[in-house]
């Protein structure tokens, strides 16, 4: 079983910054923007056929939302 881990994440939505703490095994950038779209209300695109560029189409769809500079780091 693999151990919970705790992760910092922070954003810009429309210019104002927020904070949150995010349990999981691991985190990625990918995963950082994916979670702070679900915190801030951005919401995900659902019923896309393309995989390969799903990263790409959630960063336009986050950054047409106001949401910008996510960053991620792990809790002691």
């Amino acid at each position: 079983m693999m151990r919970s881990r705790h992760f910092e994440i922070t954003y810009c939505l429309n210019e104002s910054r927020r904070l949150f703490v995010q349990p999981d095994s691991h985190m990625t950038d990918e995963d950082a923007w994916y979670y702070a779209c679900l915190h801030s209300g951005v919401g995900l695109l659902y019923g896309e056929e393309n995989v390969e560029d799903d990263h790409a189409r959630l960063l336009d769809h986050a950054k047409k939302a106001g949401l910008t500079d996510v960053r991620w780091e792990e809790l002691p």
